[in-house]
């Protein structure tokens, strides 16, 4: 009995996972978060003030700041959820707004299968907020762990995956931790909060 109780809460936390929604809304004249790194199957819950959109665009329009869409997603001020279900990175502006730097980034990572999750323990991050140091637990062999700004650049890269990570150099304010198996595909991909 024990032993399906086990495999019973292991797929109800992978099913958990695959539904997870991430916020995306406006400040401004500015996307929050500009990156979001999330799992195929994953949503995206939109909340935009008027005149601002959401509009799919290539890798090139995306970097000169061009508004062009690319066919893809083009959702209008208001509120949507949708889905991505392909890997890859999908680039997005402010039609209006682009010009002046109003663009994110959506990065869809490979969603794994049961077997793989339930072979590893999945990877927890705690405190959030924190001031000096978090703790990672379930790390895997050959695991990488990343701390993000909300702008995409890598502020904190840990030569090796300790379970204990020094984030009292970080800036007090929000980052994205990514934890990537060896393969690449993200394990954790959880909002940090530093407060002092």
């Amino acid at each position: 009995m024990k032993k399906y109780t086990t495999v019973l809460l292991l797929v109800t936390a992978i099913t958990a996972h695959a539904q997870t929604t991430h916020e995306l809304t406006n400040i401004g004249n500015a996307f929050d978060p500009p990156l979001i790194n999330m799992i195929a199957g994953d949503s995206i819950h939109l909340v935009l003030s008027d005149p601002h959109t959401c509009t799919q665009v290539d890798e090139t329009t995306w970097m000169n700041n061009g508004n062009t869409p690319n066919g893809g997603f083009n959702y209008p001020a208001g509120e949507h959820t949708f889905a991505l279900d392909v890997p890859g990175t999908y680039y997005y502006v402010c039609t209006p707004h682009a010009n002046m730097g109003m663009k994110g980034k959506i990065i869809v990572a490979i969603n794994m299968d049961v077997q793989e999750q339930v072979a590893d323990v999945l990877p927890r991050l705690f405190p959030s907020p924190a001031s000096q140091q978090v703790t990672l637990t379930g790390l895997s062999t050959g695991s990488s762990v990343e701390v993000l700004d909300l702008k995409g650049q890598v502020v904190l890269r840990p030569t090796t995956a300790n379970s204990t990570l020094d984030v009292s150099g970080l800036e007090v304010g929000t980052y994205i931790v990514l934890v990537r198996d060896q393969q690449g595909a993200a394990l954790l991909n959880e909002r940090l909060v530093i407060s002092r």
